[in-house]
């Protein structure tokens, strides 16, 4: 019957968010095109920021309000993981979403904005790596200098990303709001905010309904503390960034889904992290280093692609997203010592790989 009931939750969750993301995107490109900004500004900053507040819920209230002896490792696992997720999952989430809109007249390759997504994780690697290297210190002095660094390492790109407008204008105008009559070519600004508010309101409570699910389910489950808050909480609360991707995927504007994706991916390796340093020890564990290193390699090396071929294909974000699996496949195998737990993640890496290497083919037809 428990059982039975978290999957109720789970679904209805599920629900919640992805009719929430979907008033979110809409109301989220009205409120850029009122404002006048560009495609990488709206999904970069305003989609970002919105959508990364349930997962930064998370770690915060563990660090916070946490009273267990594990919540200082949710709370890390937390601000790790999230942008872990994005880099690997989310690619994998990207790349089907091409795949089955391949029939689209841009074609099954994300058609990436000039220069935002080279900006995007330029900044992302900088102060990943940034935060990473703090946690490999003892040093407080240096922990609260590195916190500094981080606001302000967000506050620069805020700037940078607001004052680009290279991608200004390059599709036609959103669908009508959907609090709008529809009749009107610019809806009022109250109804944009309203729309806004209430579709936070729900991914919010969506998410927060689903992590407590996915907690219970997990408990069950007997998995350290930071590889649950690593590959368990991130993938319940990373949904609103990955189902906005999706959904605008869906109507080729990629430049959006994919500022959505990696913006967050900013935001949240610079204040969420801060955050942590500023209120923990900042001590990172062998696993905690190890989610680290997968999220840097992942990110550089679907950066490294775009540098040199200028494009993002189905076959090299599933290529990113098998690191995602290698992280539960060494620490659940280093914890039970079973041999099982690896064949069944590395047969996970090696389905990937041979999707990604049949992914031309599948596009072609």
């Amino acid at each position: 019957m428990k059982t039975l009931s978290t999957g109720v939750a789970i679904l209805f969750a599920l629900m919640l968010i992805l009719f929430g993301a979907e008033l979110f995107t809409n109301a989220v490109e009205w409120l850029g095109e009122l404002l006048g900004l560009g495609q990488g500004a709206i999904g970069s900053v305003l989609a970002a920021i919105g959508t990364a507040l349930p997962e930064t819920a998370v770690p915060a209230t563990a660090i916070l309000f946490g009273t267990s002896k594990d919540a200082e490792n949710i709370g890390v696992g937390g601000i790790l993981g999230a942008p872990f997720l994005l880099a690997t999952m989310g690619s994998l989430v990207m790349a089907m979403a091409l795949l089955l809109a391949r029939k689209r007249p841009s074609g099954p390759t994300l058609q990436l904005g000039k220069s935002g997504y080279g900006r995007d994780m330029k900044f992302f690697l900088i102060a990943y790596a940034l935060a990473m290297a703090a946690g490999c210190l003892a040093n407080r002095r240096i922990h609260h200098v590195v916190a500094l660094a981080l606001v302000g390492i967000y506050l620069l790109f805020v700037v940078v990303t607001v004052r680009d407008k290279s991608d200004l204008g390059t599709v036609e105008k959103p669908h009508h709001l959907y609090l709008s009559s529809g009749n009107s070519e610019r809806p009022r600004p109250i109804l944009v905010l309203l729309q806004l508010a209430m579709s936070l309101g729900m991914i919010i409570g969506g998410a927060h309904i689903l992590t407590g699910a996915v907690e219970r389910l997990s408990g069950n489950l007997q998995l350290p503390a930071f590889v649950v808050s690593a590959l368990l909480i991130p993938l319940a609360t990373e949904l609103p960034e990955t189902l906005n991707s999706v959904v605008w995927i869906r109507k080729s504007r990629d430049s959006l889904a994919v500022g959505n994706i990696t913006g967050a991916m900013v935001f949240q390796s610079t204040l969420v992290p801060a955050l942590g340093i500023w209120l923990t020890p900042w001590q990172l564990t062998p696993d905690a280093i190890l989610t680290g290193t997968l999220t840097i390699a992942a990110a550089a090396f679907t950066l490294g692609v775009v540098q040199l071929t200028g494009q993002l294909t189905p076959s090299m974000l599933i290529m990113a997203s098998t690191l995602y699996f290698v992280l539960p496949m060494i620490s659940l195998s280093a914890a039970s010592g079973k041999v099982l737990y690896v064949a069944i993640f590395a047969g996970v890496i090696l389905l990937l790989l041979v999707l990604a290497s049949r992914s031309r083919q599948w596009r072609a037809t």
